[in-house]
C-alpha cells in the first residue's frame, strides 16, 4: 500500500474508534448476524469522519492505485463495520469519481463482495457502488453483471438482483429481469430475499407501462416460482403499496 493511501486508511480507522459507542454496537451486534464487529458510529458521523479525511489535501490519492489500496485497506485487516462502509463512502466521493466509475472497478467491488460478506456490507457496496460502472458503460458492465446471476457465490447472485434497488430511472429491466429469473428456484435465503426488496424498489419508481411489463413477466413466472417465494413476493409489494398509498 502507498504510503498516502495507507495514511488515509490509518486516519479513518483512528477517527471511527474515536467515536465508539459500545452500547450502540452490543445493539448491532444482536441485530445483525455476522463474525464483523460493529463501533456503533452513527451513519451521518462515519460519512463525516471519511470525507473530512478524503479531502484533506495532506491525504490525496494520487493514481487508481493508490485509491483502490486505500479502499481495500479499509475493507480488509483489522475491519469493523464501520470502515467497510467508509470503504464505500470513498467509492462515491466525487472527487474520485472517475475512478470509481471506470468499468475497471467492477472488479473490485466484486471482490469486496465477495470477501467475508455480511448482508448490509455487501448490500452496501452493490447498490451504492456498483451502480457506478454499470451507469458509466451499462453494455459492457450489464452484461458482466448478467454473468453474476449465474455464478457459484450467493453473495454475487444476491449483487446482481440488488445492484439497480437504487438506479431509478436508469434501471435497466432486462438485467433485472434476467438476474430474478435464473434465480427463481434458488433455495438459499441470501439469495431469495432480494428477489422482493429488488421488485419492490423498482416497481416504486418505474414509469406505468413498465411497472405493467413487470407484472406480465411476473405471472408468466408464476408456474416455475416456488410457492413460498410468489407469496414473499406478494406481501412485499403489496405492503410497500399500502406504505405509499394510505387509506384515508
Amino acid at each position: 500500500m502507498s504510503p498516502v493511501a495507507e495514511a488515509l486508511v490509518r486516519a479513518v480507522r483512528q477517527d471511527l474508534h474515536r467515536h465508539t459507542d459500545h452500547v450502540e454496537a452490543r445493539r448491532l451486534g444482536r441485530r445483525h448476524k455476522g463474525d464483523i464487529p460493529f463501533l456503533g458510529v452513527p451513519r451521518h458521523t462515519l460519512v463525516r469522519i471519511t470525507r473530512d479525511h478524503v479531502d484533506d489535501p495532506a491525504l490525496r490519492l494520487p493514481d487508481r492505485q493508490a485509491w483502490q489500496a486505500a479502499v481495500r485497506g479499509l475493507w480488509t485487516g483489522d475491519v469493523t463495520r464501520e470502515s467497510r462502509y467508509a470503504a464505500v463512502v470513498l467509492t462515491r466521493h466525487p472527487r474520485y469519481r472517475a475512478l470509481a466509475a471506470s468499468p475497471l472497478s467492477t472488479n473490485l467491488y466484486r471482490d469486496l463482495i465477495t470477501d467475508t460478506p455480511t448482508r448490509d456490507t455487501a448490500d452496501a457496496v452493490a447498490v451504492l457502488s456498483l451502480p457506478l460502472p454499470l451507469n458509466a458503460a451499462p453494455v459492457t458492465e450489464g452484461r458482466v453483471v448478467r454473468s453474476w446471476a449465474v455464478v457459484g457465490s450467493p453473495w454475487m447472485r444476491r449483487a446482481a438482483i440488488l445492484c439497480q434497488a437504487r438506479r431509478f430511472h436508469r434501471t435497466d429491466p432486462d438485467l433485472l429481469r434476467s438476474s430474478i429469473g435464473a434465480n427463481l428456484l434458488e433455495r438459499l435465503d441470501i439469495v431469495r430475499e432480494a428477489i422482493p426488496e429488488a421488485l419492490t424498489a423498482y416497481l416504486r419508481t418505474c414509469p406505468e407501462d413498465a411497472a405493467a411489463d413487470l407484472h406480465a413477466t411476473l405471472e408468466s413466472w408464476s408456474s416455475q416460482m416456488p410457492a413460498a417465494l410468489a407469496e414473499a413476493i406478494d406481501t412485499r409489494l403489496a405492503a410497500d403499496e399500502r406504505r405509499r398509498h394510505p387509506r384515508v
